[in-house]
């Protein structure tokens, strides 16, 4: 199940990779929906990754289902903070935050001999 929860932290990597939007000339503020991918993702790469590491069942376990409630959040999330501009953007919180819920919760119900 280690696999299941190094590709939760690389979707908190595809999520935090809007962070390069304050390097970019002339973008000005950043809005509260890419404040919210780059939290998020921060979020997933460090519970995915702390969960694809540790030895102790019971912390991975806890990390899977934050990771699950953070997949969700990110899908409620899109519309919370309004879509952004462009539509894919929406889509893309809307399918990342399906892919780690559905991960979280496989993970997180698998038993501790398949980790």
């Amino acid at each position: 199940m280690k696999i299941l929860n190094w590709i939760i932290a690389l979707c908190g990597l595809w999520e935090f990779g809007d962070i390069a939007a304050v390097f970019v000339p002339g973008f000005g503020r950043l809005p509260v929906f890419l404040w919210n991918h780059i939290i998020a993702g921060l979020v997933l790469m460090i519970l995915g990754a702390w969960a694809a590491r540790t030895r102790n069942a019971g912390a991975a376990k806890t990390m899977d289902w934050i990771a699950a409630a953070a997949g969700v959040w990110l899908i409620i999330a899109a519309f919370i903070f309004g879509p952004p501009a462009n539509s894919p953007g929406l889509w893309n919180d809307v399918v990342v935050g399906l892919i780690v819920f559905v991960l979280g919760v496989w993970a997180a119900l698998a038993s501790p001999s398949q980790r």
